[in-house]
């Protein structure tokens, strides 16, 4: 399984001082949990960060640090910047305030991805696309490039521009939980114990050319 693991900063929660990956569960950040979990799958892993010296100090050169090409432009940026770089064509991109990132279902999605030939495997809970949790050719570079050089910044603008396929999530699903907020951040604190990451089955195919 040739793959990269992307983390795309998105620098602080509301009402926090500290950058949401190096906020603290139990004695690890978001970010060494996060680093973790995706080396289970990922053979590389590249944080887009445009605060490069934050984080070299925790975690030197065991995973890549690239910074965006186009300044400015969010995630999108981020997301081209690491299609650019990676060393496999096959990504999972996600962001840094996922406590309870999982890759169980990865291997699945890696299978579904080659079958049905699509650019993208995107998750879906309760109605809401998880692109953040997603499967990315690095094909997508194209669409991604064309978005942030038109301004359009909002990352659903890429599906219109891609192939992409859906899997439905099943169960009560924690691993699309975000910490955007000091409340969320005391709420992963209050309940780190009882929060549990569930599977993804196949759900609906959709494409789109």
């Amino acid at each position: 399984m040739n793959l990269t693991g992307v983390i795309i900063d998105g620098g602080y929660a509301k009402g926090l001082d500290t950058l949401t990956v190096l906020l603290k569960i139990g004695n690890d950040t978001v970010l060494e949990r996060q680093v973790r979990e995706m080396k289970k799958v990922c053979q590389e892993i590249i944080l887009v960060t445009n605060q490069p010296h934050s984080y070299l100090p925790i975690l030197g050169s065991s995973i890549r640090i690239i910074t965006d090409y186009y300044k400015g432009t969010g995630t999108l940026s981020g997301m081209h910047a690491a299609l650019s770089l990676a060393k496999n064509d096959t990504l999972r991109v996600v962001t840094p305030d996922m406590p309870f990132l999982s890759v169980d279902a990865v291997p699945q999605m890696i299978y579904e991805k080659k079958q049905s030939g699509v650019q993208l495997v995107v998750p879906e809970w309760e109605g809401h696309l998880q692109l953040f949790h997603g499967i990315y050719d690095r094909s997508c570079i194209e669409a991604t490039q064309e978005l942030v050089e038109q301004e359009q910044l909002g990352i659903m603008s890429l599906l219109e521009r891609i192939t992409f396929k859906v899997l439905r999530c099943i169960d009560n699903s924690s691993f699309s939980f975000r910490i955007q907020s000091l409340e969320d951040y005391q709420q992963v604190l209050e309940h780190n114990k009882n929060f549990r990451v569930n599977s993804i089955n196949e759900g609906l195919e959709t494409n789109h050319q």
